[in-house]
């Protein structure tokens, strides 16, 4: 089969081996393992034969982590997901059989699930960065994103639970960005697509249902969450800069900061989410002020 699947994976614990084994044996799967857990290689190599479990030797982030994998792939296509995903049965295969008649079209994605219910919120989210200005709109006024689509369906944007992409058009625009670790980079090569000339596409069908934020083991989650509040406001601000709007970044950022140290005075003495409006604040400030993102979570293996 033309695709090659690729997972990024960080101390996913158990989810890694259901994910994969989700999928079916035809396919080749590439898993880049950021935690470096090495005894993983051994283990998934030699149960599953269609499995390359690749340790790049540092936590690359997740476009990195693609780049990394669109270096090796030969397939014209990749599909790029992550351990708490489950691929539905014959998804990939509806995926390849639709880009048959869509030529024009760089990614292709299932329709995606959370927790049994449509999930179109996110796409939304991706769009109103999109646009020259934010719609005037609340996501949960607009019933359209809670509507699964009848048939394919041509977007503008989509998140990156699952993607099929044209590995010739990706590598044609550049590879991601890699100047992000996590967050917008999906809503990044979205309108690189876009500008390009490219199409973006939901197949109905091709399906995978998706438990947010669990594709890592639990007991990470205190240091995960912070990650994750740190590099969201860091690559918003930069995603904001980077499409020539540095106006609305500088004001959205000082906004932020005045917010995050409003919260954190506010929630003091309640530990989480102090840290929660720190990682924020922080995230924030080295956005605004060109710094790189730097924040990696700081686990220590057992």
């Amino acid at each position: 089969m033309d695709c090659t699947i690729v997972i990024t994976t960080f101390f996913s614990g158990d989810k890694l081996e259901k994910c994969i084994n989700n999928i079916d044996s035809k396919f080749k799967i590439l898993v880049i393992d950021n935690g470096s857990e090495e005894k993983n290689k051994f283990y998934f190599e030699n149960k599953f034969k269609n499995v390359e479990y690749l340790i790049p030797g540092e936590n690359l982030g997740v476009p990195n982590s693609y780049n990394y994998a669109l270096s090796k792939v030969k397939t014209r296509y990749m599909f790029t997901t992550q351990p708490d995903v489950k691929v539905n049965k014959s998804c990939i295969e509806k995926l390849i059989e639709a880009a048959k008649n869509y030529p024009n079209a760089a990614i292709l994605t299932p329709i995606i699930y959370h927790y049994g219910k449509y999930f179109g919120g996110g796409d939304f989210q991706m769009l109103k960065f999109i646009n020259n200005k934010l719609l005037n709109y609340k996501e949960k006024k607009n019933n359209l994103y809670n509507i699964v689509p009848s048939g394919d369906l041509c977007v503008e944007a989509v998140t990156a639970t699952a993607m099929m992409i044209d590995t010739s058009k990706m590598r044609e625009i550049g590879g991601w960005d890699k100047n992000f670790f996590i967050y917008y980079e999906d809503t990044d090569i979205c309108l690189r697509f876009r500008i390009n000339g490219y199409e973006i596409l939901k197949i109905k069908g091709a399906e995978v249902d998706h438990i947010p934020f669990s594709s890592h083991m639990s007991s990470l989650e205190k240091d995960l969450d912070y990650s994750r509040n740190w590099h969201f406001s860091w690559s918003k601000i930069y995603f904001y800069r980077k499409y020539n709007r540095k106006i609305w970044a500088i004001t959205e950022g000082i906004k932020q900061l005045v917010l995050s140290f409003m919260k954190i005075i506010v929630y003091f003495f309640n530990k989480k989410k102090r840290n929660t409006y720190s990682a924020r604040f922080l995230g924030t400030f080295c956005s605004l002020f060109f710094i790189k993102p730097y924040y990696r979570p700081n686990i220590i293996k057992k």
